[in-house]
Order: C-alpha cells, then sequence, then structure tokens
C-alpha cells in the first residue's frame, strides 16, 4: 500500500481534512441561528411565536391536557405577539397565533376551567386584536377532531389526500401494531432516495419497556410516550460514506423516514417523528444504553401506535408556497 492510501485512510488524516470545512459551517451556523440572530429581526420573532404557537397546539391534543396548562406559554405568546404587531404590523402570519390563543381560552371556558388569569388574557387578547383593526375569523391554529376511519380512508386516496391528511398523533389507541405492518411500512420506505443508491439508512425497533425508556431519553414525548406502541430509530451509518460527506448521512435517513411516515399513514397507522435535537454526551449515552453500534448516527425518531376511534390533533398551519419558495 503506498503512502497516499495510507493517509487516506487514515483517521486522524480523515479528521484533519474534515476540520477546516466543519469550523466554517459551525461558524456559519453560530452567526445565524436563532438564538444568535438578531433579537430584532422579523424572521426571530417569527420563530420564537411559531414556537410557542406549536406548544399549545401540542397540549391541545394530548389525553388529559391538565387544568390551566401551558398559561406561561400563553402569556408568553401573548407578549411575544403583541410586541410582533408594534413593530411590524399585522399580516395573516398573526393569525395563527391569535387562533391558538382563543382556542386555549375556549378550551378552558368549556372544560369550567377558566382562572382569573386566563380571564386577563382574553381581555389583553380581545385589545390587541380590536387595535389592529381585524374582525377575522380566526380558525388558523387550535386542533381539529379527526377519526381513524377517515384517516385511513384519506391514507388509500392519492398521494395528495394522503399528505394533507397526515398528522403528527400523541394520542394513540392501545392496539397493538403488528410486526408485519412495520415490516411492510419499511419495505415501502425502502425505495426512498439516498446518495449513489447507498442505502445507509439503519432502523431499530423498540417495544415496551425499552420503548418507554427510548422516548424518556428523547424528552419530547412525556406526556404520551406510554401510548404509543412501538418507537422505531432511524440511524446513518458512516461506514457508507467518505471524507466530505459527514452530512449525507442526515439527508438520506431523513429522506428514508419521511417515506416511512407516508408508508406507515398509508397502512391506516398513526406516527410522530421526535428529533433527537440533544447534546453529545445523551446522544452517546443512547447509543450505549439502546446498543447501537459505533458506525451509526441516530438521526430520527417515529413513535408509532394505532389511530383511536376519536380524537383530536394539532393543526399546524403551513405558511403558503409564496412565503418559503423564489423561482430564479
Amino acid at each position: 500500500m503506498n503512502i497516499r492510501n495510507i493517509i487516506a485512510e487514515n483517521a486522524l488524516a480523515v479528521f484533519l481534512k474534515m476540520l477546516p470545512d466543519n469550523i466554517k459551517t459551525a461558524w456559519q451556523f453560530a452567526k445565524n441561528n436563532a438564538r444568535c440572530n438578531n433579537s430584532k429581526s422579523e424572521s426571530k420573532s417569527l420563530t420564537d411565536i411559531l414556537m410557542l404557537t406549536h406548544a399549545l397546539e401540542k397540549a391541545f391534543s394530548l389525553p388529559n391536557p391538565r387544568k390551566s396548562f401551558g398559561l406561561q406559554k400563553a402569556i408568553s405568546l401573548l407578549d411575544k405577539t403583541e410586541r410582533y404587531i408594534a413593530k411590524f404590523g399585522w399580516n395573516d402570519s398573526m393569525k395563527v397565533p391569535v387562533s391558538v390563543l382563543k382556542e386555549y381560552i375556549s378550551y378552558h371556558e368549556r372544560s369550567s376551567a377558566k382562572s382569573s388569569e386566563i380571564t386577563t388574557l382574553e381581555r389583553h387578547l380581545d385589545k390587541i386584536v380590536s387595535s389592529a383593526m381585524h374582525s377575522d375569523t380566526f380558525n388558523s391554529g387550535g386542533t381539529i377532531s379527526v377519526s381513524g376511519k377517515d384517516l385511513t380512508e384519506h391514507g388509500h386516496g392519492n398521494f395528495e389526500e394522503l399528505a394533507s391528511n397526515r398528522y403528527s398523533i400523541r394520542n394513540f389507541s392501545s392496539a397493538a401494531v403488528s410486526d408485519e405492518i412495520v415490516y411492510k411500512a419499511l419495505d415501502i420506505a425502502k425505495k426512498s432516495p439516498s446518495a449513489c443508491n447507498r442505502q445507509a439508512y439503519r432502523v431499530h425497533v423498540f417495544k415496551g419497556a425499552l420503548k418507554n425508556a427510548l422516548l424518556k431519553m428523547q424528552g419530547g414525548a412525556n406526556s404520551f410516550y406510554a401510548t404509543a406502541d412501538k418507537v422505531l430509530m432511524i440511524c446513518a451509518d458512516t461506514n457508507r460514506y467518505y471524507t466530505l460527506e459527514p452530512r449525507l448521512g442526515y439527508v438520506d435517513a431523513s429522506l428514508f423516514a419521511m417515506s416511512l411516515i407516508y408508508a406507515f399513514t398509508y397502512l391506516g397507522v398513526g406516527s410522530i417523528p421526535l428529533t433527537l435535537g440533544i447534546d453529545q454526551h445523551t446522544l452517546d449515552k443512547m447509543k450505549r444504553d439502546f446498543d447501537i453500534p459505533a458506525n451509526e448516527i441516530p438521526v430520527v425518531l417515529v413513535a408509532v401506535g394505532n389511530y383511536q376511534e376519536k380524537f383530536e390533533v394539532a393543526m399546524s398551519h403551513r405558511n403558503p408556497v409564496e412565503s418559503f419558495s423564489k423561482f430564479h
């Protein structure tokens, strides 16, 4: 073996070759991420509003939301919405937080749990909407009632119908999802594209106590993880990539995960993707605790379960195409 091949296969040499590119990428992200970005920018303000909005929406769709749940988040959302309108003016994006806040207030009225704090919240919200001189029908946020039967029928329609009726489920039935159905979903999803057809996605399926422990460690499903029947961890096999391709695994695994979620929707099974935006220490512990090989990078979890007969899902309003696209 010549010296060039020896250097190419040396881990330290590969690391040093990757370092400049990754330092530049990290610096670009550090300068432009939501936390360090200009706190006065419209994009940063909308990001904060969207995250708080969705946090409240998710709570609505849980099996048994507690009394006065998310009150501090609702107060913070109202404050940030008011500040946004004062600085940037009213636009259609404000219909979403206002809709969610109105649904939050209505929920507590329906459940006879309207506290003095929520009454104050309502008065303040009405004042903001009135000051903005808007009397629209606010139905762009909150939850919608769905049935397992309808979602299953939509899943068997054309692709547009399937995609438009896919929801993240946070309240599953007690019926088990068979291993055969999971295998079928994986078989459908394997047609996902991957870099040079390397098919570097790897899937680990957990149920029972292991499922519960994994979802507890992930941390984003604490209010409903017990109702999910199984959780699938989608990983990327780094053995399939070369020196300047460290990001490709995340792309390939994510493409596979979305295909998998659509496959479950087609098969009449509910699912929810759960991100792994956790620190490296926790990620390393997760790999050790759940016997994930060293060459695999966990990218995303997908919890699955059967639909209930009737249940609530977060509306999760989507922005119009022109807001995120540019035709060059």
